[in-house]
């Protein structure tokens, strides 16, 4: 049998949008694909079809009710694709979502992983973007990757990548980090993934699918159990990043972009490095290149208010006031959580 581009696993309760489901993997066209339908609530779940519009389906019986991290290593052990994916029962994809992430894979091939941007929608709420670009010591604190916007290699699954299931929630985050120990990731500013993040029971969406605590008990989990991992990132890095923020002090360009260099080798779009990055462009009068790299700094680090304070000084310097604005909104939304954003925001705005 030829092997398929893709895996599509569907961990299932037999939602009623779960036709919804199946109507967009039916829409991806120019995909070799087949389909994984666990029935994760157990025997009551209805025996589908075998085909789901031009793509085969393989259903995963079970007679009782799976938890979210073994429903997802059943598909995982049925997959027979080249790249693995996830798609649950009350989420979809647009036209063309699997066919855009191959085409990048196939131009990067020595990524593990390919991810995109989520499409969070929520009742009587604007569509909001969710995910950014890899960096690791951003992933060991959050997770910013829908397990449904990311392809995974399969060598990754035969190198031992599966779900945690001593994990009752943010198994694909420790998913992902797994993977992360093993290959590179190359993000993607494709949003072809509609995430219905308040319906489903998992606490980890929003709206009414939404549980704080325990959202927060489960993520401390994963943190612990990753901790070690973490620590052995920041021992290697810390020295880099000390190194470059002297280079930058003492105005030695050359050595600076050396040491950021190094420090990006090590932490992939690491946000202090880009920072940096920003001073050293800057300061060399590239104040356009100085802008990006801030701007990507406050994408894969949003929450800090000193990120985007600076990224509003380079704007305004360079007349940017669009930006400028949006940074200023930005603080002002920081302010409840980051007391350095009042401060920020006052200075910006005095000035």
């Amino acid at each position: 049998m030829t092997t398929p581009d893709v895996s599509v696993i569907v961990r299932s309760m037999a939602r009623p949008t779960l036709a919804r489901t199946l109507d967009s993997i039916a829409a991806q066209h120019a995909v070799a694909l087949e389909v994984i339908l666990v029935a994760a609530c157990g025997a009551a779940h209805p025996q589908l079809p075998g085909r789901i519009g031009a793509h085969p389906l393989r259903q995963v019986s079970s007679p009782v009710p799976l938890p979210r991290a073994d429903a997802a290593n059943a598909g995982i052990d049925a997959a027979r694709g080249r790249w693995i994916t996830w798609l649950d029962d009350d989420d979809l994809w647009l036209p063309g979502h699997l066919r855009g992430l191959l085409d990048v894979a196939a131009a990067h091939p020595s990524a593990g992983v390919i991810h995109s941007l989520a499409q969070v929608r929520v009742d009587r709420q604007p569509d909001r973007p969710f995910g950014q670009p890899m960096a690791p010591s951003e992933l060991y604190v959050r997770n910013f990757i829908h397990a449904s916007t990311a392809l995974v290699a399969r060598r990754l699954v035969d190198e031992g990548c599966r779900c945690d299931t001593t994990l009752v929630m943010h198994e694909d985050w420790d998913w992902f980090i797994q993977c992360m120990q093993r290959a590179p990731f190359h993000f993607v500013r494709q949003r072809t993934f509609v995430w219905h993040a308040a319906l489903g029971e998992s606490g980890a969406g929003a709206g009414p699918n939404f549980d704080a605590q325990r959202v927060d008990r489960a993520a401390d989990r994963v943190r612990q159990k990753w901790a070690p991992a973490r620590e052995r990132l920041f021992v290697a890095l810390t020295p880099v990043l000390a190194r470059a923020r002297a280079a930058v002090g003492d105005a030695d360009w050359t050595l600076a972009a050396t040491e950021i260099r190094a420090a990006l080798a090590l932490n992939p779009h690491d946000p202090l490095a880009l920072a940096l990055m920003g001073a050293v462009e800057r300061a060399n009068g590239r104040l356009a290149k100085a802008q990006a790299a801030l701007a990507l700094a406050c994408v894969v680090r949003p929450y800090d208010a000193t990120l985007v304070y600076n990224l509003a000084l380079i704007c305004r310097e360079r007349g940017d006031s669009a930006t400028v604005s949006d940074c200023m909104s930005r603080l002002v939304r920081m302010v409840p959580h980051d007391p350095r954003a009042t401060a920020l925001h006052a200075q910006l705005d005095g000035t």
